[in-house]
């Protein structure tokens, strides 16, 4: 058996006996490393996570320091016991988060038994005021603001604080409590290791989150940049789309309305009345898309935040108003202008504000007839309010809360309201509705009131 042993070894090359035990052990090492570093500071894991990680690293290293550097200065088996139990319980936690994944649990754990109970005991049993505690007091307040959110962080670290408070009051009235260090060596060496540990680990923990900040940023710099292409894309395509179909959409109205007068100038002897109902069909459909083509351009030059510039919204609306009037009269409806107050100035877009002040009072003659459509706007405080009110059939409860989504409609395109509120809130506005069925509707929309402040011209 041994000589065919020595065979089996000296049957090995030379060189590799030399290189294998070296590359082996170089290839180990970093991959342990790698492992480390992938399990508790992988990019991929929550911040929290992470942050979590290194103090529980952190507190591990640092309490078995603690522990070490009490025994060789004499601080007291109270404060080496206490110092252990940190370094174990931090080891514990590390690993049931790792393991569970509950690390909300093992955040409030460590607040609540390390920095609440034991922390103090550290306090009383190393120094009090006179040593390095009061730093990782600093630290302890540091950790719960950025672990806990909410309530609970407001909770916990007021409440840290009023006890570290209470502790140092307490060391101060009653010194007797506390076990001070026996020479100025002893304390010095204590502060120095408290706030030097302190400074390491939170700037570790403020390096993690500068950095993933700063890889947040980026992220989100090149999304938008990739947003503002994909923007601009649609709305070049929905120019481009918008333009194409107007073409043939005004051939067939034309058509249509070419062949309905053709039959009127027959005569009624050679009408038919089903043709007749047929094209007036076909006519209001077409004009139905028209509508839609238009309303989707508007759509994206509203979210593009088109041409900007000052404007008397009081002109605006009054032109506008004298525009439709002749429609208004197909069913009877007069629009009323006298509640626009002069010279209510603001900054935005003409032509889509126009469409919104040509929607709604097209809304309102819609569902309104032989009546009046009344049209003011004034200004309260910093914004100008508009309002279109009408005495008409109104909308019904069911459907009210939702008349401002696409989409929705009683009859119509889906599109003129979700414009409006599109349009009003890219000027910095909002927009809504109060209507009782039965009894007409009444559209609000704010716009703020122009002082100057956004440097005139367009933008």
């Amino acid at each position: 058996m041994r000589s065919t042993l020595i065979d089996d070894i000296l049957r090995v090359p030379p060189h590799a006996a030399e290189t294998n035990p070296n590359k082996r052990g170089n290839e180990m090492n970093p991959s342990i490393g790698r492992r480390f570093i992938a399990r508790y500071f992988n990019p991929s894991l929550d911040f929290r996570v992470r942050l979590f990680n290194v103090l529980a690293i952190g507190g591990i290293i640092i309490s078995f320091s603690v522990a070490v550097l009490g025994v060789i200065i004499r601080s007291g088996t109270v404060n080496v016991v206490t110092n252990i139990g940190i370094m174990a319980l931090s080891f514990i936690l590390l690993t049931v988060s790792q393991r569970t994944g509950r690390y909300q649990l093992c955040y409030t754990l460590s607040i609540a038994v390390i920095f609440m109970c034991l922390f103090p005991v550290l306090f009383f049993s190393a120094g009090g005021y006179h040593s390095g505690m009061p730093a990782f007091f600093v630290f302890a307040v540091a950790f719960t603001v950025s672990m806990l959110e909410g309530r609970n962080a407001i909770i916990f670290s007021v409440a840290e604080l009023a006890l570290y408070i209470s502790v140092c009051i307490v060391a101060y009235l009653r010194p007797e409590t506390v076990h001070f260090f026996e020479s100025e060596t002893d304390m010095f060496f204590d502060i120095v290791v408290a706030f030097t540990a302190v400074s390491l680990v939170l700037g570790i923990c403020m390096f993690i989150h500068f950095r993933l900040y700063n890889d947040q940023q980026r992220k989100l710099d090149a999304q938008n940049d990739l947003l503002a292409k994909v923007n601009i894309a649609k709305t070049e395509f929905l120019a481009n789309a918008s333009h194409e179909m107007r073409t043939p959409l005004t051939v067939i109205s034309v058509n249509v309305q070419t062949a309905a007068d053709i039959l009127e100038d027959m005569g009624e002897a050679v009408q038919d009345p089903t043709a007749m109902e047929l094209l007036r069909n076909a006519q209001g459909e077409i004009m139905r898309l028209a509508r839609m083509v238009s309303g989707m351009l508007t759509l994206a030059s509203a979210g593009e935040g088109a041409d900007k510039r000052e404007i008397d919204l009081s002109a605006l609306l009054r032109g506008t108003g004298n525009v439709l009037q002749l429609t208004l009269q197909n069913r009877g409806n007069t629009l009323v202008t006298e509640d626009i107050s002069d010279a209510l100035i603001v900054f935005g877009d003409a032509d889509l504000l126009s469409q919104v002040a040509v929607n709604l009072i097209q809304n309102a003659h819609v569902h309104t007839e032989n009546d009046n459509i009344a049209l003011g706007a004034e200004r309260i405080g910093g914004e100008i309010t508009v309002t279109v009110r009408d005495s008409g059939t109104g909308i019904s409860p069911e459907l009210l809360p939702h008349v401002f989504e696409r989409g929705v409609s009683e009859g119509g395109t889906g599109f003129g309201l979700h414009l409006c509120r599109t349009v009003v809130e890219s000027h910095g506005g909002r927009i809504w509705i109060e209507s009782e069925q039965g009894a007409g509707t009444t559209v609000f929309f704010t716009i703020p009131a122009y002082e100057g402040q956004y440097g005139g011209g367009a933008i």
